[in-house]
């Protein structure tokens, strides 16, 4: 029997629908659907974390991160994600991530404002730091050599989310989003994937 998942609430960025399903081609063209299989984090559980979990907040919880939401000012930017690996964070649990050339400032300033917003609402224990990534699988089967991206994949983060993570099957549900301020230096072209 599968037990449902305690729900679990955290601020992250996630790509919009048209920009999950360029990825998702992305990957087959690299071949990850056949080798990572049911491993594979669906496309619509697709994000990148910007601060740990609170596990089964309240409303009362749910509505302070809310806030915290609310008054977070930070740009938006532009990730290129430029390779995919595949190893064991901790024995037996082995992830594939894909990951971004460089780190713009615009991330770094979100982080920050993220997490001070955090700490001035009393939740410092779920200020954490995080470089630009996005997990593909919590559980490949095997290792994976690195695997270049020629040409990266593009995602513009215009919006921040505070999101709750449970159930069976496992998704995430935004419960709060907030535009980003325009980006200072866009992308010269987008790719027509996104």
């Amino acid at each position: 029997m599968s037990r449902v998942a305690e729900p679990r609430a955290f601020f992250a960025v996630v790509p919009g629908a048209a920009c999950a399903r360029g990825i998702g081609t992305r990957l087959m063209e690299a071949g990850l659907d056949k080798r990572l299989g049911d491993a594979l984090v669906p496309l619509e559980n697709l994000h990148q974390s910007l601060s740990a979990a609170i596990h089964s907040p309240s409303e009362m919880v749910r509505l302070a991160l809310l806030q915290v939401g609310k008054a977070i000012c930070a740009r938006s930017f532009t990730l290129y994600f430029n390779r995919i690996d595949g190893r064991a964070i901790v024995p037996g649990k082995i992830h594939c991530t894909m990951r971004a050339r460089g780190v713009p400032k615009a991330f770094t300033a979100l982080l920050k404002e993220v997490q001070g917003r955090l700490v001035e609402a009393g939740f410092g224990d779920i200020a954490t730091g995080v470089t630009p990534h996005m997990t593909l699988s919590y559980r490949a089967p095997e290792p994976l050599d690195k695997i270049v991206l020629d040409p990266p994949i593009p995602w513009t983060i215009d919006e921040l989310c505070l999101v709750i993570g449970g159930g069976h099957p496992y998704r995430y549900d935004i419960i709060g989003r907030w535009p980003l301020l325009p980006e200072i230096d866009p992308p010269a072209t987008q790719s027509g994937l996104f």
